[in-house]
C-alpha cells in the first residue's frame, strides 16, 4: 500500500503536458500551481528565458475552487518576450485569434496581470478565460512581438482539477 501512495505521489508531482502546454504543482511552503508554454517545458528558474506564458494559482491569499479556477485573488500572469519582461510604462498589446484585446500600460516587473489589485481583477481573467477558448494570442511590448499557440492550454489549465479533489474525478 505505502509503494501505491508513493506512486500515486510520484505521478501528481510530474508535469503534465498538451500540446507545448504544460502544468507542474510546487506545495513546497504553500501550494502553487503553474500553468505555462516556452519553448523547453522548462520550470527551472535557472533555464534561459524565451518566449513564455506563466499562469500562476496559489491558495496562499484565497482558496482555490474544485476546479482550481482563476478567482479573486489567487491567480497571475507572467509573459516573457525574448527573455524579458514588459518594463513600466511599456505598452502592451494583447489579441486572441477570437477578437479579444487587452491594451494597458505596464507596471513593470515578472507578474504582467494579477487579481491581487483591482485593476488586474478584469483583466486577469479575460485572459485566462480566452487562453481557454482561443487558438491562439499574439503578445507584444517593448518592440517585440509573439505569436502563442493555445492549442492544449485548456487541457493544461484543467491538470489542476486532480489537486483540487483529492485526486478524484
Amino acid at each position: 500500500m505505502k509503494h501505491l501512495f508513493t506512486a500515486a505521489l510520484i505521478t501528481l508531482a510530474s508535469p503534465a503536458s498538451a500540446a507545448g502546454w504544460y502544468f507542474e504543482a510546487s506545495v513546497e511552503g504553500g501550494a502553487e500551481y503553474w500553468t505555462f508554454t516556452n519553448e523547453t517545458g522548462e520550470v527551472s528558474s535557472r533555464r534561459v528565458r524565451g518566449n513564455e506564458i506563466w499562469i500562476t494559482r496559489t491558495d496562499q491569499m484565497n482558496e482555490l475552487d474544485a476546479n482550481g479556477t482563476c478567482d479573486f485573488n489567487n491567480c497571475r500572469v507572467s509573459v516573457t518576450l525574448d527573455g524579458r519582461n514588459a518594463e513600466a510604462g511599456e505598452r502592451v498589446s494583447i489579441r486572441f485569434s477570437n477578437g479579444e484585446k487587452l491594451d494597458f500600460v505596464a507596471a513593470g516587473g515578472d507578474i504582467l496581470l494579477s487579481n491581487f489589485d483591482t485593476a488586474g481583477m478584469g483583466a486577469t481573467n479575460l485572459f485566462v478565460h480566452n487562453v481557454r477558448r482561443a487558438e491562439w494570442v499574439e503578445i507584444g511590448f517593448g518592440g517585440k512581438r509573439h505569436r502563442f499557440s493555445l492549442a492544449g492550454s485548456a487541457a493544461a489549465l484543467d491538470a489542476i482539477r486532480p489537486w483540487m479533489t483529492g485526486g478524484k474525478q
